[in-house]
């Protein structure tokens, strides 16, 4: 059901993206995933971070659809992982994959971001982005610079919780 969920929303975001691609000519065919950079759940000192799968599988989708994708997180460098599960496929194709594993490693701090260069923004889930994205102004600027641009801001899960 999990899987259908994200092949969804993927697909859903694709035609929104595409549709919106046809009305600009001049947006590049590239995506901004926002990450955490928070690791632990409150005062319970669980660790967690961007789910993995929630940024494998729309990464999957759309990076086969010909998107290129670049990583951000509020602190830049490596955000920290939960959900570590390389049994699954994507996952694993994602995580071996070393340019978008490089991406990821070395995310973009938000003042490193042009929003001019991106058609859409998405956010993507796990617990962390609960404590470090719902209240991010300089992210909630470049997600209406994109918005504003003619983009779309999408998002998954836990990222979507306080909006």
């Amino acid at each position: 059901m999990k899987k259908l969920t994200l092949l969804f929303l993927s697909l859903f975001t694709i035609g929104f993206i595409q549709a919106q691609h046809q009305k600009s000519s001049d947006m590049k065919k590239k995506i901004l995933f926002v990450v955490t950079s928070h690791d632990k759940k409150g005062n319970t000192g669980e660790d967690t971070g961007y789910y993995l799968g929630e940024v494998s599988h729309p990464w999957e989708v759309l990076h086969h659809a010909g998107y290129e994708i670049d990583f951000v997180s509020p602190k830049g460098g490596t955000p920290p992982v939960d959900g570590f599960d390389l049994k699954d496929p994507v996952n694993k194709e994602f995580w071996e994959n070393k340019e978008y594993k490089n991406k990821i490693d070395h995310s973009m701090t938000p003042s490193q971001v042009n929003p001019k260069e991106y058609s859409t923004i998405f956010y993507a889930g796990g617990h962390g982005a609960m404590w470090d994205l719902a209240d991010n102004k300089v992210l909630a600027d470049i997600a209406s610079k994109i918005y504003e641009n003619g983009g779309i801001v999408a998002g998954y899960a836990m990222a979507l919780q306080d909006w």
